[in-house]
């Protein structure tokens, strides 16, 4: 039987990682994106809570592999800046109204939640 993340991370030294995400609605597709800077992940999806949760079915796949292959190098892979600053404006920015077609949150797979 294969092992689960959480018996991964335990083989880990006890390691737990939480990863900086968001979702926002890409008006030129009409779809929305959810991604990982801290993974380099990205789905899409017609629906936002689609989007966030196939992300975060993909970040559980993600580490798991990684921490599999022994590799914690593989862990953190930053996504390109443009990214990582479209993330930290829609952050700035939700800190002074609420977004409607946008949301920062953060994924912990060992916790199996994802939440702003």
């Amino acid at each position: 039987m294969p092992a689960t993340v959480e018996q991964t991370e335990a083989a880990s030294v006890g390691k737990s990682y939480t990863f900086r995400c968001f979702v926002y609605h890409q008006k030129s597709s009409g779809l929305y994106v959810a991604e990982c800077i801290d993974l380099d992940l990205m789905v899409k999806a017609k629906k936002a809570n689609k989007a966030e949760r196939e992300l975060f079915d993909a970040i559980r796949g993600y580490v798991q592999v990684a921490l599999k292959s022994g590799d914690e190098s593989l862990i953190h892979r930053h996504s390109p800046l443009t990214h990582r600053l479209r993330y930290h404006a829609l952050s700035i920015v939700s800190h002074f109204r609420q977004l409607a077609d946008a949301k920062i949150f953060d994924c912990t797979p060992a916790l199996k939640t994802c939440r702003a």
